[in-house]
């Protein structure tokens, strides 16, 4: 009986290069037991659904239970017969290779007016999700089974036989094409081998340059991490898409898109290991900066949602940026011109569209704006002023004061961004702390929020600004046994309140909770706490994978998620960026 042997299981991450959009992907299920998986070579563009194309191992006409293996570079496609191995040699060009006699059968998945041609020249065209592809035949005979429907003249069906020559070999290549497609000749295309050199050349060089090592016990998964970054960067390629610079996707599936606040942890994870590739993702954000001054969420490939929006703690990583790169080797000054324009735009939205009362505070229009969609203090219902949203803008305020001074703007306009940082520390004080807790409220109704919601307690990340009685009461809250700080890293909602629930901020060991609260123990002077929670995670994130989900009881993976044609989450870039940086800052053995 077969085995898969991995890498990383298909079933737990989907399988890509730097700045492509094909991946490999595993039926919806994620089932890996033999005979059950159903491998897909996908088209990740637009909004899915990302299984376009079923590779099978036929062997006398019968396809043959297989299992789905990975390694670095490949995908490994096994029966008990014998084998192939797929690979993304190019952004846009797969190729396939078995040698053991036996026969591949690809299975297009073609809806609307997807056309397959005869290009009668050996190759095949067809619809490939929202692009079109072509079956390139290097060694083996091509048998196409080609149906066209009567009911909407135009569209077909196929399926794709290739057989293997005298010597038993099979060697064919699919490419993507956004436009009518005109194919290389054969030979100017890489051999499998050159493929899998190229792939495993690239991911080795960007290993080396982001992470070359991580202390022990953390080092076994430092590749893994790495890998799942590498498969979700998107690339400026040429208007292809609305990409202009280097940015990260969220994970595959169900988030296959960029997320402005995430950017910004990408940011502070990865500054002290490339502050270049850190400068150009915050230059990314503000291509997609709208007039009123507000940066986009969620960008897709073909797009990006002008409404959406989560907090401003892009402040937050420049100065994290200013602090690893202090005298701007790592960035063009047309670059930090864009960056210091762009930022002073984005805090003074929240003046002009987000202080509607004009009380100086900044107000949530919607459970979408938060970053913490299902939170339970959103049932005081909006708008909503919170303190780790006014605590963002702050920080903002006093980080564009740094980059406008190392810009040489003038210094009354840095002064003044100065001044107005420490108005609203004060002001955050003022209005959101009780004595006792920090706490949100209606501006409409004056209703105060009663939960036990960690992102209440955000202000925190103002660290020594704050009063050291706010500070010690805050932390003493935060690290309460059995409350947020769970064995596996803090938890969205105190795990004894009545508000808790396994969801996403209603209690569950999520990403931002255990980057943004890790980091506001360090401003506040606790290292040591701050490491303690951080090696929780780290350690969940070790034994149980980088999924963008842990329970906060058990620490095991949660996976559900019913979106598109998805099951299942998979790992996240956003997972792993936190672990080689909490890695290589708490993980050293002392």
């Amino acid at each position: 009986m077969l085995t898969a042997t991995n890498f990383i299981s298909l079933s737990d991450n989907p399988f890509s290069r730097r700045g492509s959009y094909l991946a490999f992907f595993l039926d919806p299920t994620g089932n890996t037991l033999y005979g059950k998986p159903r491998l897909y070579i996908s088209n990740i563009r637009g909004n899915g659904p990302y299984r376009q194309i079923q590779a099978q191992i036929v062997k006398d006409g019968q396809a043959l239970p297989t299992v789905v293996s990975s390694t670095e570079s490949e995908v490994i496609l096994e029966s008990m017969a014998g084998s192939f191995r797929f690979c993304i040699g190019e952004s846009k060009f797969v190729r396939i290779k078995g040698t053991d006699g036996l026969t591949l059968r690809l299975t297009p998945k073609l809806s609307g007016f997807g056309l397959v041609t005869d290009l009668k020249d050996g190759c095949w065209q067809f619809g490939f999700s929202t692009s079109t592809a072509v079956l390139l035949p290097f060694t083996g005979k091509v048998s196409a089974r080609v149906m066209s429907s009567r009911v909407l003249m135009g569209t077909s069906s196929a399926t794709f036989e290739i057989a293997p020559d005298e010597n038993g070999v099979v060697d064919v290549g699919i490419e993507e094409y956004l436009i009518d497609p005109i194919h290389r000749p054969l030979d100017q295309y890489p051999s499998y081998e050159e493929c899998v050199k190229s792939y495993q050349d690239e991911f080795d060089t960007f290993c080396e340059k982001l992470c070359p090592s991580l202390p022990e016990p953390w080092e076994d998964m430092r590749r893994k991490a790495l890998w799942t970054i590498f498969g979700l960067m998107v690339e400026n390629d040429n208007g292809e898409t609305i990409f202009k610079h280097t940015m990260i996707k969220m994970l595959h599936g169900t988030f296959e898109h960029v997320s402005g606040w995430q950017q910004a942890m990408h940011i502070i994870c990865l500054s002290g290991s490339d502050p270049a590739l850190c400068w150009t993702i915050l230059r990314a954000l503000f291509d997609y900066q709208d007039a009123n001054g507000r940066i986009a969420d969620i960008l897709t490939d073909i797009g990006w949602n002008h409404g959406s929006m989560k907090p401003p703690i892009q402040g937050l990583a420049l100065n994290y940026l200013l602090d690893a790169d202090p005298e701007l080797k790592y960035v063009s000054r047309e670059d930090a011109e864009i960056i210091y324009k762009g930022i002073v735009g984005w805090t003074q939205f929240f003046f002009r569209c987000r202080d509607w009362n004009k009380d100086g505070l900044m107000e949530n229009q919607g459970a979408g704006e938060t970053g913490w969609e299902d939170a339970p203090y959103f049932n005081i219902g909006f708008p909503l002023a919170s303190p780790d949203m006014n605590a963002y803008v702050a920080i903002q305020l006093q980080a564009q004061a740094r980059l406008g001074r190392l810009l040489g703007k003038d210094e009354a306009e840095c002064a003044a961004f100065e001044k107005h940082y420490q108005d609203m520390v004060d002001m955050i004080v003022k209005s959101f702390w009780d004595g006792e807790k920090w706490f949100a409220f209606n501006t409409d109704t004056g209703a105060r929020s009663q939960t036990n919601t960690i992102s209440l307690m955000g202000a925190l990340i103002l660290g020594k600004a704050l009063p050291q009685d706010i500070i010690d009461k805050t932390i003493k809250t935060l690290t309460e046994k059995d409350k947020y700080l769970t064995p596996y890293g803090f938890a969205t909602e105190a795990v004894d309140s009545p508000y808790f629930n396994h969801a996403f901020a209603q209690g569950s060991i999520i990403p931002p909770a255990q980057l943004i609260f890790c980091l506001a123990l360090e401003r506040s002077g606790r290292f040591d706490l701050a490491r303690e929670a951080g090696l929780r995670y780290l350690m969940t994130l070790r034994e149980e994978g980088l999924f963008h989900t842990h329970n906060a009881l058990t620490g095991k993976p949660e996976r559900g998620m019913v979106a598109l044609d998805e099951k299942f989450l998979f790992w996240s870039a956003w997972s792993s960026s936190i672990y080689l940086f909490m890695s290589q800052r708490y993980g050293k053995v002392e």
